[in-house]
């Protein structure tokens, strides 16, 4: 990735950065400002500071020293919450897409992240956190329940729509039952499944224009195929 390239890459989504590090993506981050101010997004409060102290840890040693916590949940800071554009980049963090679904809502941020990425900010994300930027979030729906259930309540679990797609993260750990259910998923839904297994991660220039970095698959229409890496 050339830096022309990094500073075009505006939402790199991940199946589990930094748990995996991902030279790309963490290039990406550095790249956002001379000493990047980051956002550490989790979708509970709870949880989150406990992870947060060696969050920095990690982050630190990717390069960045400056990261703040971003409560969503029981703590939300509303000044912070609209200073958005003061951060070069927001992180979100994994866990529950329905809890992050939820408290992005709740905490009013829907405007704010649309502002920061018009504005040409980074924003990087994984699993439940990555799922947030696309079409919809009820691929999670399916580890509980069935195709039919999960397809009849779909219109309820849009995501922000920032990517046309739905993302599944962590495929190289799921059984071959969960995947077949979603491949019988894919075929009943009007988008594409991008795929990611850890370590991988989808890289946007645009909103319309990505890549792959690692293995990555997509299911469309009930058929599953490998995606070309760059």
């Amino acid at each position: 990735m050339t830096r022309q390239q990094d500073r075009e890459a505006r939402l790199v989504l991940t199946s589990n950065f930094p748990s995996t590090s991902t030279d790309a993506v963490s290039e990406c981050i550095r790249s956002a400002g001379a000493n990047p101010l980051v956002a550490w997004i989790p979708p509970l409060t709870s949880r989150g500071r406990e992870r947060f102290p060696a969050a920095q840890q990690v982050f630190q040693s990717l390069g960045v020293s400056a990261l703040e916590f971003c409560d969503i949940d029981e703590e939300p800071d509303d000044r912070q919450l609209a200073r958005l554009d003061r951060y070069d980049a927001l992180y979100f963090t994994g866990g529950d897409p329905l809890v992050f679904r939820r408290n992005i809502e709740r905490s009013g941020m829907s405007e704010g992240l649309r502002a920061f990425l018009s504005s040409g900010r980074l924003v990087v994300a994984a699993s439940g956190g990555a799922m947030q930027f696309t079409a919809n979030v009820s691929l999670y729906r399916l580890l509980s329940s069935t195709v039919d259930v999960v397809v009849g309540e779909r219109a309820a679990y849009a995501g922000l729509g920032f990517a046309g797609y739905e993302l599944l993260p962590h495929l190289n750990t799921l059984d071959a039952a969960f995947v077949d259910k979603v491949q019988r998923y894919s075929a009943r839904v009007p988008c594409d499944i991008v795929a990611l297994e850890d370590g991988a991660a989808i890289v946007h220039e645009s909103v319309d224009r990505f890549r792959c970095i690692g293995r990555a698959v997509r299911f469309r229409e009930g058929v599953r195929t490998a995606i070309e890496m760059s």
